[in-house]
């Protein structure tokens, strides 16, 4: 049993002042200090109760229970608390009496839980109303005051979101362990999801923090190890990993009013949505480009658009292109993750490759639609696609044609700057030596030199960005920097 008390406190100070009497001295007090200073202060607190029992009978049927009591200043009066159970039974088959004959399993054991945790993932005042500083007039005077602020609904309701997870697996070692596996089977439902969410203008604020809706995983995961040599002089061992999860928002509120989001600038791009993943892409498709044909034809097109820019598709068959054409294209989270390990040693060498991988997701690059947007100007710069890019209709170019240079029918978030965000990479390689006698003696009882390469060597389908995993939760890039690729020798030394 347990108890623990966690607090976070935040100050800030900004003080400004200018100009300077003095170039001599460079302090504020040198200065004339301004009137616009401010200061922030934020607090939170978490207690927490906590206990945990196990019992183990013979080693063969095993059960473990836990019990926590979580309260967090970030909730209601009346929600404070959130009680958290959890349990565990496992059974290892391979010790029973029917089972201790057969030499081929070395191992066979059956597993399952049941378990809630809390997330308190809220503002620190989120459950509260907060002010916010605003000017009235008093007697034909312009005052300074305070009034609620707008994007902070109060909720004295507001609470922990819960999670229950089930899951059941089973360990199997064959072969004296030489193969052994792990496979799992879990779902993970969230509820009382802390959203934040539009509510209408005429209750005097625009959003509020409340607990709604629900959304489950569900999937797989695979563990499997083989010992392919065994003793000397080679050794050589494979792990190898697979998991699979599927993602569906359940609930939304009373009405389950889909949520969008915008994620800056123009229309909102993704959405909460029941039936669909969380944050699936919103967008409007792009079906090539627009050419003469098209125009006669009386092919929709977006404001002025001309022949060589986009062609969107219309998807709702209203003769126009608007925010209306826009679909649900996918999830930002892979379908598949996997990776493989490989460890081989062989008279004093070690070498240890490790790839990992995933597929099945999509990333949107907000970085990329701000450098190769719709709409750009001749002064701006143009990224070396271009070179292939529509010229005219005499002049069609190469296949695979990008747009024409410049636009000036303005910009929708469509499907333009999408990517899988598939790929697979080396995350590391190492290549070591053990030095053994060579540097043995009475201080030094052992040595291994080695070097390790980080990053390498890979690929992935993402022209929109240099990084296809460095996403938000919103499945968006905003230009996130480079993986970094790195080169480490060094020496181990055993004393």
């Amino acid at each position: 049993m347990g108890h623990s008390y966690s607090t976070f406190k935040f100050d800030s100070l900004a003080i400004n002042g200018g100009p300077f009497t003095s170039n001599d001295v460079t302090t504020l007090n040198a200065a004339t200090i301004g009137s616009n200073g401010t200061t922030i202060e934020s607090k939170n607190v978490l207690i927490s109760y906590f206990g945990r029992l196990q019992y183990d009978f013979d080693g063969r049927y095993l059960l473990t229970a836990s019990l926590r009591r979580d309260g967090s200043s970030k909730f209601g009066s009346n929600t404070k608390w959130g009680t958290f159970p959890a349990v565990s039974v496992g059974w290892r088959v391979s010790d029973e009496v029917f089972l201790k004959n057969v030499d081929k399993i070395s191992e066979l054991k059956l597993r399952a839980s049941w378990g809630l945790t809390g997330n308190n993932s809220a503002g620190n005042y989120a459950s509260i109303g907060i002010l916010t500083a605003a000017n009235y007039s008093f007697n034909g005077v312009v005052t300074s005051g305070q009034v609620p602020n707008p994007s902070n609904f109060p909720n004295p309701d507001l609470g922990w979101e819960e999670s229950e997870t089930i899951n059941v697996g089973l360990d199997l070692g064959l072969f004296n362990n030489r193969i052994f596996t792990s496979v799992d089977y879990y779902t993970k439902r969230n509820t009382d999801l802390l959203l934040l969410i539009p509510v209408p203008t005429a209750s005097g604020y625009t959003a509020a923090f409340t607990n709604i809706g629900a959304v489950l995983n569900k999937g797989w995961e695979l563990e499997l190890t083989t010992r392919n040599f065994i003793g000397k002089p080679i050794s050589w061992t494979t792990s190898f990993n697979l998991s699979h999860n599927t993602n569906e928002v359940e609930r939304l509120g009373p009405n389950n009013t889909p949520i969008y989001q915008n994620g800056g600038f123009d229309i909102d791009h993704s959405v909460l949505q029941v039936g669909e993943p969380m944050y699936s892409l919103f967008l409007v498709k792009e079906d090539g480009l627009l050419t003469t044909a098209d125009i006669a034809a009386g092919y929709p097109r977006f404001g002025n658009q001309e022949a060589g820019d986009p062609k969107y598709v219309d998807a709702n068959a209203d003769k126009k292109i608007d925010a209306n054409d826009r679909v649900l294209i996918g999830g930002p989270n892979p379908k598949y993750v996997w990776g493989i390990t490989n460890t081989v040693s062989f008279k004093g060498f070690d070498l240890n490759i490790l790839i990992q991988g995933q597929s099945g997701g999509y990333i949107y690059s907000m970085f990329g639609r701000a450098v190769d947007r719709t709409g750009q100007g001749y002064m701006d710069n143009a990224l070396a696609s271009y070179a292939n890019r529509w010229r005219s209709p005499a002049d069609d170019g190469k296949p695979g044609l990008t747009q024409k240079a410049h636009s000036t029918f303005g910009r929708i978030k469509n499907t333009d700057w999408l990517y899988s965000s598939d790929y697979w990479r080396i995350r590391n390689i190492t290549l070591g030596y053990n030095l053994g006698s060579l540097l043995k003696g009475k201080v030094v009882s052992g040595a291994r030199i080695y070097v390790t390469a980080e990053n390498m060597f890979g690929k992935d389908k993402y022209e929109g960005g240099w990084n296809s995993e460095a996403v938000n939760t919103t499945g968006e890039d905003y230009g996130s920097f480079p993986l970094s690729k790195g080169f480490v020798a060094g020496l181990n030394l055993t004393f």
